[in-house]
């Protein structure tokens, strides 16, 4: 046996790097962390300096969510530990929940910034802005033209936040209908944020929410409660368009995308941004609100403004239980991925 002035004793061990004699024993009986020498007469186990360092690896390991169980399938031929695939597999969960949490993050800043925005947002007030790029996936809505029926779009609803969360993509708050009014189509959709780990500029908060970068409310005077439409004679001063098109024709007006991993029946949006005006409806229920708002976007003069979209405002319930809905009509190119 060496000098014992190179050895540690188990109990110093447990002293020095916080883990307990059980444990240790229990990586002894494993093959996972072996004493350099055991007394073969007391039985005494002794480790060698160098090794707090592979315990420290093991911690974190353990930390980063490997089981204890599985660190011993991690041996050698020659009965060593391969650490540096140990370590690839921690690296690789601890990859995996930031990449979790992030999503998270995005989502909950996204929920945050609509109470705060909604904490800014005047009773009234005409708010014109150009909306940023952003991107959606739907599924047509084949219920435009006549009555909105709530329990499918709640179904809608759910079926898209899931495919959103299957696909491990930030879901962000807006949903809502997205209408083409010059076809006269209209898709349930669900906005989602693509990649996560980027900070989202003010601007990319009011993608398609009828919030301007500023924070206010694209409220126009006197809409709320009122169903009074904006002025019809306020033009836009750009006309980028690019239809909702049919796969059949895809053509030049579709939008590359990245594949995201949606079910092939979903259609996925891109949004270019573009001048918008917009109001909030109130009613007694959603269902009045959302009938109010389509109504609104079938009187649009569709070569003004080609695209509507009606979206749900989160806790927009008021004292006397009245609801609210968000109409933006906008000139956005409302692009659908081919």
């Amino acid at each position: 046996m060496r000098d014992d002035d190179d050895l540690l004793t188990i109990g110093e061990v447990a002293k020095l790097d916080g883990v307990s004699t059980k444990a240790l024993r229990y990586y002894d009986a494993h093959g996972i962390l072996a004493p350099i020498e055991t007394d073969p007469r007391t039985g005494y186990r002794y480790y060698a300096p160098d090794q707090l360092l592979e315990m420290d690896v093991i911690r974190l390991c353990l930390e980063a969510g490997v089981p204890l169980d599985s660190i011993e399938t991690f041996h050698q031929t020659d009965g060593s530990l391969d650490w540096r695939a140990l370590m690839e597999i921690g690296h690789d969960r601890v990859a995996r929940e930031i990449a979790r949490l992030r999503t998270l993050e995005t989502s909950l800043n996204d929920y945050l910034g609509e109470m705060t925005r909604k904490a800014r947002t005047p009773a009234d007030g005409v708010v014109r802005s150009d909306l940023p790029p952003t991107w959606m996936v739907g599924r047509p809505w084949p219920y435009y033209g006549g009555p909105f029926v709530l329990k499918p779009y709640l179904r809608a609803m759910t079926l898209l936040r899931t495919a959103v969360r299957e696909a491990g993509l930030p879901r962000l708050l807006r949903r809502g209908i997205i209408i083409d009014c010059r076809e006269g189509r209209a898709y349930a959709y669900q906005q989602f944020e693509p990649g996560i780990g980027e900070p989202r500029s003010d601007a990319a908060e009011s993608a398609m929410t009828g919030i301007d970068a500023t924070g206010i409310d694209m409220a126009i005077p006197g809409a709320a409660g009122t169903g009074k439409e904006p002025d019809q004679d306020i033009s836009p001063t750009d006309n980028r368009t690019v239809p909702i098109n049919d796969a059949s024709h895809a053509g030049d007006d579709s939008v590359d995308s990245p594949d995201f991993g949606f079910d092939p029946s979903l259609t996925v949006f891109h949004p270019t941004g573009g001048p918008a005006e917009g109001q909030v409806i109130e009613r007694e229920s959603l269902t009045a609100c959302f009938d109010d708002a389509l109504a609104m976007v079938a009187r649009n003069d569709p070569n003004k403004w080609p695209h509507a979209t009606v979206c749900e405002i989160w806790g927009s319930h008021t004292a006397d239980g009245r609801v609210r809905v968000r109409y933006t009509r906008h000139r956005c190119g409302v692009g659908r991925t081919a």
